[in-house]
Formats: C-alpha cells, sequence, structure tokens
C-alpha cells in the first residue's frame, strides 16, 4: 500500500490574517482555515486556536484534502523532509476596520464602507485590535525574533489604534514593517520608521493632477498626498517608499497622464513605482470572454521606459504581471 502524499503550505505555517469578517491563515482573496468567522473581541480559547492550526495541517494529504478549504490553492506544495508546524506565526496582517477618509471608486472595501467617508480618527466599527495583539504575544503566538507586521485596509490615518499598535509591536520588538495607507494625513511614526529603515510604506496616489485625483478618490486632497509624500521622501531611507499607480480604464490610462505621474514622482524623489490594474476589474471581469483593454499592454511598456529613463524602478503588482503577460504582452 504506499503512503499517502502529504502537503505543506508556508501561508498557513507563519501567517495570520486579522480581517474586520474573520481571522484566517491567508491573506485577503486566498481560500484557507478561519480561526473565527465574524469575530468580534470575544474570548478566545487559545488552547483550541493552536490545535485548530494542527489540525488543518493533518488534511493536507491527498486522502484527506477533499475536506480542506485549502484544496486547489496555488501556495500548496509537496511536503519536504524538514517542513514542521511551528507554533508561532512570522507575519500577522491587520486589516481589521474598513472605514476612510476618501472614497476611491476601485476600492474593493466599498461594499463594507458602504462608501461613507470619515475625516476623524475613531475606532474599528468590529474590534479592537490591541488587544488581541497583547493576547497573541502572551500566549506566545508571534515570532518576536522574526515578525513583520502588515497594517492595511481603510486608512490608517483615521485608525485611532494605529500609533499604539506600532508602538506595542516596537515594545515586542519587531524590526520589520509593511503599512498601506492613503497618505492623506502625515504620521510621524512613519517617518520614524522609514529614518530606522523599519519599513516599506506603499500608498496609491495614481494621477498627477487634483481634478484627477477627485475623479479616482472623491475627496479634494491632492496636494495634501503630495506634500506628504515629499516629507516623507525626505527621510534617510527613503526607498522604503512604494508609490502605486492603479490604473482605471477611461480616467488614467492615458500616456500623457503616465508621463506626468512619472515626472512628478521624479521631482519628490521616489525610487520605486508599483503599475497595478484595478483590483475591482480584475476580480469581477471574465477576461477570456471580456478582453483586456487592448492599449493597456502599450501603456506599461511606455510606463516601463520612462521610469527607465528616470531612474525609477518600476514594480507590478503580481496579478497585473499575470494579466498582461497573458493578454497583453505578446
Amino acid at each position: 500500500m504506499s503512503e499517502k502524499k502529504l502537503y505543506f503550505c508556508d501561508e498557513l505555517n507563519n501567517v495570520l490574517s486579522c480581517f474586520h469578517d474573520r481571522i484566517m491563515s491567508c491573506c485577503s482573496g486566498q481560500i484557507g482555515p478561519v480561526y473565527y468567522e465574524a469575530y468580534r473581541g470575544q474570548k478566545i480559547d487559545w488552547d483550541a486556536f493552536k490545535q485548530f492550526k494542527i489540525d488543518s495541517f493533518k488534511l493536507l494529504n491527498d486522502e484527506d484534502i477533499d475536506k480542506s478549504p485549502c484544496k486547489g490553492c496555488f501556495f500548496l506544495r509537496e511536503k519536504r523532509a524538514n517542513d514542521f508546524i511551528s507554533p508561532k506565526f512570522n507575519m500577522i496582517n491587520i486589516s481589521h476596520w474598513t472605514h476612510c477618509n476618501c472614497g476611491c471608486i476601485y476600492c474593493a472595501r466599498m461594499l463594507d464602507s458602504k462608501g461613507k467617508i470619515d475625516l476623524k480618527p475613531m475606532k474599528s466599527q468590529y474590534y479592537d485590535m490591541l488587544p488581541l495583539l497583547k493576547q497573541l504575544y502572551k500566549h506566545d503566538l508571534l515570532d518576536r525574533d522574526n515578525l513583520i507586521a502588515c497594517i492595511q485596509g481603510g486608512d490608517i490615518s483615521i485608525l485611532k489604534e494605529f500609533e499604539p499598535m506600532v508602538k506595542e509591536f516596537l515594545k515586542n520588538g519587531v524590526k520589520r514593517f509593511y503599512i498601506l495607507s492613503n497618505n492623506i494625513i502625515y504620521q510621524p511614526i512613519i517617518k520614524k520608521l522609514l529614518d530606522n529603515n523599519m519599513v516599506d510604506y506603499t500608498t496609491s496616489l495614481d494621477c498627477a493632477s487634483r481634478d484627477l485625483f477627485y475623479k479616482l478618490k472623491r475627496v479634494d486632497k491632492f496636494e495634501d498626498s503630495v506634500q506628504n509624500l515629499r516629507k516623507y521622501a525626505k527621510s534617510k531611507y527613503s526607498n522604503g517608499i512604494t508609490v502605486k499607480y492603479i490604473v482605471i480604464e477611461h480616467l488614467n490610462d492615458k500616456k500623457e497622464e503616465v508621463k506626468k505621474f512619472v515626472n512628478l514622482m521624479a521631482d519628490i524623489g521616489i525610487k520605486n513605482i508599483e503599475f497595478m490594474i484595478d483590483n475591482k476589474y480584475v476580480l469581477f471581469t471574465d477576461l477570456d470572454n471580456n478582453p483586456l483593454p487592448s492599449h493597456y499592454g502599450d501603456l506599461y511598456l511606455y510606463f516601463k521606459s520612462l521610469c527607465e529613463e528616470k531612474n525609477i524602478n518600476l514594480r507590478l503588482w503580481e496579478k497585473t504581471e499575470f494579466i498582461l503577460n497573458k493578454y497583453a504582452l505578446h
């Protein structure tokens, strides 16, 4: 009788994701075991929490995989001899709120926020993260030596817990952060993290003009965002900043807009740009039957050539790279 073929998943092993609607192993958009559905701050049975991870791995074999939510996931791979189930997570994704101070038309969370724009710092409508974070440390579930703390979701600027969470991580020895924000409100603590080479800071500007910014984000905050970028770009390790250009058909999908954007980034001193196709478009479009706009391939190549001229590193979001290679770059 042949032995069972065993599988392994580094995401399940290493990553804990705290979203507004669940606590789970995988990042947004992937399948995977869910520790808690609709978590709202209730008391957690930590022994059961730890056992859930072990039980999820027990299903990762060719006989039991049909019982696992991981079936068919591209993260799965064959188990190696040196693979082991870690009792700790070395990456935590925090995205437990949906309120924001702008209303980007491409935001995947518009259904959750109902398009409302909030201008003042407030608590998450779902649960407080700081008490949960302290409990995770208390029960030794976070790797103090190697943890990467990712904070992203609704804008960090109006999450009351943002700075206290960063300080809690720092108190526990975290040396690396990934923070995503819309950059409308300046955060001194981000500047400090940049000065100490402790953060990959990403924001989406998507254009180089006030009028277009308003059409894309529904708030008149273009100058605020640009001025804050200029402040962050003066950091000792400004290479930690990445500015996204999320392309939206009929709005910023023109070469003249791309040229203005790249010129602005060069003027500010930004060294990294990420080109991205609107995620909502990607999620809800059958590209095999509804072709990608024919000019997107040329637009990307033009973007790439401009960045090369300005000595700017142009990155591709992984889904964008896949889509461009499959449908636009022939």
